[in-house]
């Protein structure tokens, strides 16, 4: 059984909900989010690698098209 779906679905999800969180972080603490002294400007600068380390998001939205029209037509798609 593949799980290829379910896994492309979750690590678009969560790398969204991280840039979510760290764009909020940053908002709340102003300008001292934006300095090398926080932890939130780590996560900032290492939030975009999240979300291209596996794929793009753009990769991963195609993977599960891919899937879902799979399992729709009963056929495979290229």
């Amino acid at each position: 059984m593949s799980y290829q779906k379910e896994i492309s679905l979750i690590k678009f999800y969560v790398a969204g909900v991280l840039q979510k969180v760290v764009d909020r972080a940053r908002q709340v603490h102003g300008g001292l989010g934006m300095t090398d002294d926080t932890i939130i400007s780590f996560f900032f600068r290492h939030e975009r690698a999240a979300r291209i380390y596996d794929g793009t998001d753009e990769v991963h939205k195609m993977s599960v098209a891919k899937r879902i029209l799979q399992e729709y037509s009963g056929r495979t798609v290229r």
